[in-house]
């Protein structure tokens, strides 16, 4: 199971948050002289001209961090880090890029990404659905997550182990109430009972990875290549674009330029050797 940077379509949602939020830094960059300046000329005071200055160190303070997760998310990034289900060992495997940042170091973060891996006894493993509450001060929200709690064995005295690792599964963005213990029944029931590796009924991702920025604006929306299948299998989505055409068409071209850069940048991963030995290559024709 892939993380969500592992999709081809969510791609990009990163380096565009870093561009939404940098064009607003930088256009309050160039207001500010002009304004500081105006404010000096009406007489305000050097009072006013600090309280500009504040907020704008203010807000780099905080922009800052999620400029670098955003570009991080997205340029130079892994293909993928996913999590593996080993029904025959009973075992769930979890990759990762190497913890002491040596793949982002010089020349490496040009190179393909040798993955870490930390492996679990399926048996060990205790699944949560967590709901975060989230508000913008007018709306409300749930997150709904998947978590996979990996635990030691509990010592005399202790009422749980040591707590070993946290595993969030699937794509918080597409969980919801309803969804979060139907995907737990479903790898339940791969692991448990030999079911299948697909929800009956439902098909992987047919999305291959874009070549171009045609195919990359067919993958993130329906204003590309693939209309038609957007059209077949989300038809709700391409009613609300056309109906706010002037907001989603900016917003699809923007998604996907970032789209085909993320993928430009994309560096292969190579699994650990021994999860190759135990389950085999990986599949890459539709993530």
């Amino acid at each position: 199971m892939n993380d969500a940077a592992g999709s081809p379509q969510m791609r990009g949602a990163g380096l565009m948050v870093f561009v939404c939020i940098a064009s607003v830094l930088v256009w309050i960059a160039t207001r500010l002289p002009s304004t500081i300046a105006l404010e000096i000329e009406l007489g305000i005071g050097i009072g006013t001209v600090a309280v500009y200055g504040f907020l704008f160190l203010f807000l780099w303070y905080f922009a800052r961090p999620w400029l670098v997760t955003a570009w991080k998310l997205d340029m130079f990034a892994a293909e993928s880090q996913p999590t593996i289900f080993d029904r025959k060992h009973r075992k769930v495997y979890q990759l990762f890029t190497p913890l002491d940042g040596s793949a982002d170091r010089g020349v490496n973060r040009f190179k393909p990404i040798q993955l870490q891996g930390a492996e679990y006894d399926w048996d060990r493993l205790t699944a949560e659905h967590r709901v975060e509450l989230v508000t913008s001060g007018q709306t409300v929200s749930r997150i709904h997550r998947l978590v996979l709690v990996a635990r030691d064995d509990p010592q005399p005295g202790e009422k749980h182990g040591r707590l070993l690792e946290e595993i969030n599964v699937g794509n918080s963005m597409g969980l919801g109430e309803n969804s979060v213990p139907m995907l737990w029944e479903h790898l339940r029931r791969f692991m448990e009972e030999r079911g299948p590796g697909v929800p009956q009924g439902e098909a992987l991702q047919a999305f291959a990875r874009p070549k171009n920025l045609w195919q990359s604006l067919g993958v993130v929306g329906p204003f590309g290549p693939r209309f038609k299948d957007w059209r077949r299998d989300s038809r709700f989505v391409v009613i609300v674009a056309l109906i706010c055409l002037p907001i989603t068409l900016p917003m699809n071209l923007l998604w996907g330029v970032c789209n085909w850069i993320s993928h430009l940048t994309m560096r292969k991963t190579v699994w650990p050797q021994v999860v190759h030995e135990r389950v085999g290559e990986a599949l890459h024709q539709a993530q």
